[in-house]
């Protein structure tokens, strides 16, 4: 059974009132037969807390656009049921509701248990990444206003120091100022431990980095990407072991070809923890999942070499390594064009900004 609606909206109503004007709008309450129609258009029942929502406050725009919250009736900020219409992004199921979607193309699903409650996912664009964001809507919606409210100042504009100086990222300071936020508002959430733990990271707390990766894999076993953040920490902080266990786990969630650089990275990982039996078997299946994986890397280190990126040039050669003693890069030829690269996994999987949109002049 569904908490009563007062319960769920207070901290939303409390924006709405004490946020500085246009950081936070809401829709009129949605009539009950447009959330009637609405479902009857979807062929599936909305979720308790996402419907309850919509009859107080048909859909939101939440910090200038950076998140907008679907709505039913005619006159919402995006409707539910054409965004449910439309292509399925890759990550999004059948099953799932997509009911909010931010700036940079991220969007919110809820995946319902079938008894009225639901689970937010956060999927990422042009990728099949999910990312568990909340137990609940409304506590999703609680963690969303903490965490975006710690870059505005009180005439609702952007505080200039919560940004690096080109504007294009949050400061690590803030970082975790809002990570913590959301983690006090959310603690259920895997996502909000991962950007703990990548702010922690920027910040060369290695300890507390890991800690928070750990807390988001245990709560989203399923995301490969909590495991690989928490090996990488592992080999900061010297627990080689450690992280061929965390690398191996990430390799398990990923589908054949996807996972065979995680196994050579857990092979990496047992090489130097002296484990060559673990490290042999490793190998093994990353070159059978992907026989060309090791001229794969090769290519990535030296379209790395290239970029000038020396951490990516330098952790595809170590990988190398583990095949070809001292691998040495081709020299580029002038005028030839370089292959794709293929990506360092956490590459595929950045910390997002946190800038709800750019400063409006």
């Amino acid at each position: 059974m569904g908490l009563a609606a007062p319960t769920f909206f207070e901290g939303f109503r409390r924006a709405l009132a004490e946020f500085p004007a246009g950081l936070v709008r809401a829709g009129a309450p949605a009539p009950d037969d447009a959330v009637l129609a609405a479902e009857a258009s979807l062929g599936a029942r909305l979720p308790d807390d996402y419907a309850a929502f919509l009859r107080s406050f048909d859909g939101a725009d939440l910090f200038h656009e950076s998140t907008i919250i679907y709505g039913v009736a005619p006159g919402c900020f995006r409707s539910v049921i054409d965004a449910n219409r439309e292509p399925r992004p890759a990550g999004v199921r059948d099953t799932d509701l997509i009911v909010a979607e931010a700036i940079g193309g991220d969007r919110f699903v809820l995946a319902s248990d079938g008894a009225g409650l639901a689970r937010v996912f956060r999927v990422r664009p042009d990728s099949d990444e999910r990312w568990l964001s909340s137990p609940s809507f409304a506590i999703w919606l609680d963690a969303v206003l903490a965490r975006e409210r710690v870059v505005y100042g009180d005439d609702g504009e952007f505080l200039l120091d919560a940004f690096d100086p080109d504007g294009e990222e949050i400061t690590p300071r803030f970082a975790l100022k809002q990570a913590e936020r959301a983690v006090r508002r959310d603690p259920g959430s895997a996502d909000s431990h991962q950007d703990l733990g990548i702010a922690f990271r920027r910040l060369d707390r290695m300890d507390k980095a890991a800690a928070a990766f750990a807390k988001a894999a245990a709560l989203d076993p399923g995301n490969p990407w909590p495991w690989f953040d928490l090996g990488r920490a592992e080999l900061d902080l010297g627990q080689p072991a450690e992280a061929a266990i965390s690398f191996r786990r990430a390799a398990d969630v990923l589908p054949a070809r996807e996972g065979a650089r995680l196994w050579i990275w857990s092979a990496r990982a047992a090489t130097l923890a002296g484990n060559s039996a673990e490290a042999a078997v490793a190998k093994q299946k990353g070159l059978a999942l992907h026989p060309e994986l090791v001229a794969e890397l090769r290519r990535a280190a030296e379209t790395a070499d290239a970029e000038d990126d020396p951490t990516a040039k330098d952790e595809a050669l170590a990988l190398v390594a583990l095949f070809e003693p001292a691998p040495r890069l081709r020299l580029p030829i002038l005028g030839a064009t370089t292959a794709a690269p293929v990506r360092r996994p956490q590459d595929t999987a950045p910390p997002r900004p946190r800038r709800a949109g750019r400063p409006r002049s």
